[in-house]
């Protein structure tokens, strides 16, 4: 047999036109990107295939279930910006990778496939900005010993040649290679920055930014330190061009990080890979009409309990990591801040919880309604943070089983309302409890700070007074809430656990719950009660649990045991099963007893389901 001799230059040739975008010839010769080209890059150009394989000591963190339809995902979004920064319209673009600590996210994302981008417009700016500037440096060294071929285990110099011949510019913070065509563009081709200089100076027309935070500086001044990492991140946004790239890579630590912030204010466009288990953040702009397309995963599936990656984690790994420090696992690992194994009540509990308002006004009698209200403008200190003023009303069930229900349609907040606003709102809110027959038992605030106690109470009666309210001095209850708020937010939420809550909702026609965006603020602060910045309805909320207005039932609302009586919660097993269709196995069994009741002569033959006249248990009444 012959001899066949493999045509190395043919191969260079396929893989060059696969691993870079708009080199690739589909068979009509029409040219464009391979649908995989950013994942062979990052295997085969990049050389983390071949990396992996020489060190398997290594954490073998290139997993091609994860992996590949995460580069599939930012290939397309890093592309559909270049299409849309080449129409010349102003725009930018967000693309936002929030995959666990170890996933591979810095090698896929801020090194290869920013380097990536360039392969076809040589003359791309790129700032690479990270928590400090030594992380950043070390971005770039890697992207280097790419770009030169001192990487043994990359292709690209094979591939593309070296990048460092006849470059202009070549340091340990600042590159511009050698394809650099064009002489007149000050920025170089990757450039560094990181949190603790902000921007450069120039303007860029890709920024990447990656894991901007570090834990422990968190721990030591968390208010200062994050003070500034969001003003940095915000100064590296405004020098980018006006149709540029903004990039985040990173795992999340705080509600209100990097991402936590700008996910809430700007809103998420799309959402990738897995599930968002903390939808109730994003209550400022609809989920799905924001500017941030999303890619997002977690270490273990929150719905089956398996891990994702089991070549890094398995189950037993990941309970030792909950029970070391069950939050830290969920920040890092599950990008989920405060949902640790501590958290006292979690977001797929709330949807059991919901109530029709037309079954609600036809079901359920009323008793009264207690109204808490949270003032801000009391402080100084408080305007200055961006609290809130906040209004909730709780209706208590008159058949006294401790059920409250959330009036979710007169949830109240803002962190821009002078004392006469907040007070239009409050009559308001009381105007509409009297025009539903509901009686008022009680409004709750904040004792006035400073040695002035009584005085806002004193204004707010006669306020009350003049539209038509007469409140008693111990109808106006005023609490300290200045410590232990958290403790009180966490004690409360084991309320809505244990089920003594319902949260009043509509539903729009097609019949699907509609949550306003004043009850997502309150579910995220009630969930996230260890993490968010701003908790003033959740402190408000906490107060329809106080002694003078709330306890436990003597019978409590649930299924009697031989133990006692039992709280069921919405979500508990045996109370999903009511109301289902009996199964075939169960209609087995029932009918295997009653054959032996026939036997034994303590049923007939014409005693059943059919016969009307048939012997039946007596029911005591429910």
């Amino acid at each position: 047999m012959p001899d066949v001799s493999w045509n190395l230059e043919a191969e260079r040739q396929w893989w060059r036109s696969v691993c870079a975008p708009n080199s690739w010839h589909s068979e009509d010769d029409a040219k464009g990107t391979h649908p995989q080209s950013l994942w062979w890059f990052l295997n085969l150009a990049w050389g983390a295939r071949a990396f992996l394989r020489s060190h398997p000591a290594e954490p073998q963190w290139l997993y091609e279930p994860i992996h590949k339809p995460y580069t599939g995902w930012l290939q397309f979004h890093l592309l559909e910006w270049k299409r849309l920064s080449l129409t010349g319209r102003p725009g930018r673009y967000h693309i936002a990778s929030i995959l666990p600590r170890g996933y591979g996210k810095t090698v896929s994302s801020t090194k290869a496939a920013a380097l990536w981008t360039h392969l076809d417009d040589p003359d791309m700016t790129t700032l690479i900005s990270s928590a400090t500037s030594p992380l950043s440096e070390d971005i770039l060294g890697s992207i280097k010993a790419v770009m030169n071929g001192t990487d043994s285990d990359s292709w690209f110099s094979w591939l593309y040649g070296d990048w460092s011949q006849g470059a202009q510019l070549w340091t340990k913070s600042e590159v511009k290679h050698g394809p650099r065509r064009a002489r007149n563009i000050s920025e170089p081709s990757f450039d560094t920055s990181a949190e603790q200089i902000g921007s450069t100076g120039y303007h860029h027309r890709q920024n990447w930014i990656d894991d901007p935070l570090i834990k422990n500086k968190l721990k030591q001044d968390r208010i200062a330190y994050l003070r500034g990492a969001h003003d940095a991140v915000n100064a590296q946004y405004n020098s980018l061009h006006a149709n540029g790239l903004m990039v985040f890579t990173l795992t999340r630590y705080l509600d209100d990080d990097i991402a936590g912030r700008h996910l809430k204010e700007e809103g998420v466009a799309t959402w990738s890979g897995m599930p968002c288990p903390h939808l109730h953040m994003f209550d400022k702009v609809p989920f799905g009409k924001g500017d941030w397309h999303v890619f997002f995963y977690q270490t273990e599936d929150e719905i089956t309990g398996e891990p994702t990656h089991p070549k890094l984690w398995t189950k037993d790994m990941i309970a030792k990591a909950k029970a070391r420090d069950a939050e830290d696992f969920a920040c890092q690992q599950q990008n989920n801040p405060g949902s640790g194994e501590k958290a006292p009540l979690v977001e797929s509990q709330l949807p059991y919880l919901y109530v029709h308002y037309k079954d609600f006004n036809w079901e359920i009698p009323i008793k009264w309604a207690t109204v808490h209200i949270d003032t801000a403008f009391k402080t100084t200190e408080n305007i200055r943070r961006g609290d809130s003023c906040a209004i909730v009303v709780w209706l208590a069930d008159a058949r006294d089983n401790g059920i409250l229900y959330l009036d979710t349609d007169l949830l109240r907040a803002s962190n821009e309302w002078r004392e006469e606003t907040f007070n239009e709102e409050l009559i308001k809110v009381l105007v509409n409890l009297r025009k539903r027959n509901i009686f008022i038992r009680s409004i709750t605030d904040e004792t006035e700070p400073g040695g002035k106690a009584g005085t806002y109470k004193n204004r707010i009666l006669g306020i009350c007074k003049a539209a038509g309210f007469q409140f008693g001095p111990e109808q106006f209850i005023q609490l300290n809430r200045t410590s232990n708020k958290k403790a009180r937010i966490r004690t409360a939420a084991g309320h809505w656990a244990e089920g003594y809550v319902r949260i009043l909702l509509n539903k729009d026609q097609k019949g699907t719950w509609v949550v306003n965006e004043m009850t997502r603020t309150l579910f995220n602060q009630i969930i996230r009660v260890d993490v968010v910045t701003h908790d003033d309805l959740a402190d408000a909320a906490t107060d329809g649990f106080i002694p003078q207005l709330w306890s436990p039932p003597v019978a409590n609302p649930g299924i009697p045991t031989d133990e006692g009586q039992k709280v069921r919660r919405p979500w508990d097993d045996d109370l999903k099963d009511m109301g289902k269709p009996i199964s075939d196995e169960e209609l087995k069994q029932l009918d295997e007893e009653r054959k032996e009741l026939i036997e034994a002569g303590l049923l007939t033959e014409t005693q059943g389901w059919e016969d009307p006249d048939s012997w039946v248990a007596p029911r005591e009444p429910v």
